[in-house]
């Protein structure tokens, strides 16, 4: 490949190069904020459906202590999907009364609803927390796809872009070519001359040949003029 070649594709390549990553990356963090919302809905609903359960015994008059179906409430809902990592109820100090699963972790997603009578009065809240693993690992493999499919599609723009950019330098080259051969007949002949570009040299090269004969006829006409005035 030429040096003018390289200078043509290489920013080309560049530019594309860094078009494609940037569509991946906007990609997945849209993707990642879809899927966020969508697994924050659906705990949300989880929660919610909890809340109402545990405000039916707090309606009737009972202590949050002393709901007797809470801890199989929130061990049923735990065992429905296994990326809850636990299920707390605590009190409006904030002290779990009751629990299942593990220690949660910071990096968990976390949900949380106060808990109230149907009087309005808050006797604690329940909340939700669920594993990012699984985000995280869904969002590793649509990365790794995309990320690969930004290569390929980089390679392939790169190939495309360096045969065309050769194929119109070569263009270039053979009409420049037959334009000078035909302006300078010593000068080496292309192998395949450039049609357009030989009429125009020869349009050119009319036009030339003919301002110069009427220049000359110009130059003779004056010099002419100049003789017969001399003579008088």
């Amino acid at each position: 490949m030429s040096r003018l070649s390289v200078t043509i594709t290489a920013p080309v390549i560049l530019i594309s190069v860094l078009a494609i990553a940037l569509t991946v990356f906007l990609n997945i963090g849209k993707l990642d904020r879809t899927l966020t919302e969508l697994e924050d809905s659906r705990l949300r609903f989880t929660v919610n459906g909890l809340r109402e359960n545990l405000e039916t015994g707090l309606d009737l008059g009972l202590p949050i202590n002393g709901l007797g179906n809470a801890q199989a409430a929130i061990e049923f809902e735990a065992a429905q999907d296994a990326g809850i990592v636990a299920i707390i109820v605590r009190d409006t100090a904030g002290v779990p009364v009751y629990s299942t699963g593990r220690k949660p972790d910071n990096g968990d997603i976390r949900i949380a609803s106060p808990l109230s009578s149907d009087l309005g009065v808050v006797a604690g809240s329940v909340e939700l927390h669920y594993s990012r693993a699984g985000h995280d690992a869904f969002m590793s493999g649509i990365a790794t796809q995309l990320t690969q499919a930004g290569v390929v599609a980089t390679l392939l723009t790169g190939m495309l872009a360096a045969l065309g950019i050769r194929l119109w330098v070569r263009r270039i080259r053979r009409t420049l070519g037959t334009i000078e051969h035909a302006f300078d007949p010593s000068t080496p002949a292309v192998s395949r001359p450039d049609r357009q570009a030989e009429e125009l040299a020869a349009e050119v090269n009319r036009a030339a040949g003919q301002a110069g004969q009427d220049l000359q006829q110009a130059h003779a006409a004056l010099s002419g003029s100049d003789a017969a005035g001399a003579r008088l």
